[in-house]
């Protein structure tokens, strides 16, 4: 195994397995957001196709969404570049993991516990969603209420209504493991301690069946993932409401930044 903090990476001739190392707050800090985008870069056409695995070494946490205290001392510095910064890395992530499937690798995300606001994105946007029955979703939409929540909805209509897959991810209501797999939004649940089987499992048949691996790497391939020019317009919109926060917006956000740490 490859130790990187904040990541850790083992990496098989068909598999690459990254763990979030979310030692004291369990969010998207800039390093993982950047660290991550790494290891889901495009792999090279004429390579294998291989499995991209993210987990997180809590079991009680996948990740409870972005930095939010980053995100306040930002808005209250008025730091518009800081903020772009940000929320670029994170749109790059979003997207990678949606046109994976272009870039010859297969996401699989790996939730044990909570997965909240970016961290339930980020986990749905993956390929395969493999999900202990303890799992919590939740997404207070603190970050973009248009994408990649419209794109999610885009992605699994096919599983359960668009109106339905809007109202799980906008609602800001806590969804059990069971309850989003009952609607099609993740692919397997499994036992607490079962999940890092059922990865190799799938990854397993996938391999050994040509036609398998074929399907799963064309899941998506329907998926555009965003432009360059979409993304800047989503970016500079989202920093130009969020950066006018006030006093009272800025309390907030540092009020559930605390909670990402308990």
């Amino acid at each position: 195994m490859q130790q990187s903090e904040p990541l850790a990476v083992m990496k098989t001739s068909a598999m690459q397995w990254a763990r979030m190392q979310l030692h004291t707050k369990y969010c998207l800090n800039d390093s993982i957001l950047g660290q991550l985008n790494h290891f889901f870069r495009p792999e090279p056409m004429h390579h294998t196709p291989v499995f991209k695995v993210l987990s997180s070494n809590m079991d009680g946490d996948f990740c409870l969404g972005g930095d939010l205290t980053l995100l306040a001392e930002l808005v209250e510095r008025r730091d518009k570049s800081g903020l772009q910064s940000y929320a670029t890395s994170y749109l790059e992530l979003v997207n990678r993991l949606l046109c994976g499937s272009k870039e010859n690798f297969t996401s699989v995300a790996v939730v044990q516990g909570r997965a909240f606001g970016a961290g339930m994105l980020v986990a749905l946007a993956a390929d395969i969603v493999v999900v202990e029955s303890q799992a919590e979703f939740m997404n207070p939409s603190i970050l973009f209420d248009d994408y990649p929540c419209a794109v999610l909805a885009n992605k699994l209509h096919n599983s359960a209504s668009r109106d339905m897959v809007m109202e799980v991810l906008c609602s800001g209501k806590r969804y059990s493991a069971q309850a989003l797999f009952e609607l099609g939004m993740i692919d397997v649940v499994c036992e607490k301690g079962d999940a890092e089987r059922q990865v190799y499992d799938v990854v397993a048949r996938a391999t050994q069946s040509h036609y398998g691996r074929i399907a799963l790497q064309n899941y998506r391939k329907n998926s555009n993932g965003l432009t360059h020019k979409t993304t800047k317009i989503l970016v500079d919109k989202w920093v130009s409401n969020i950066s006018g926060g006030d006093a009272r917006f800025v309390q907030y956000l540092r009020r559930l930044g605390r909670l990402q740490s308990e």
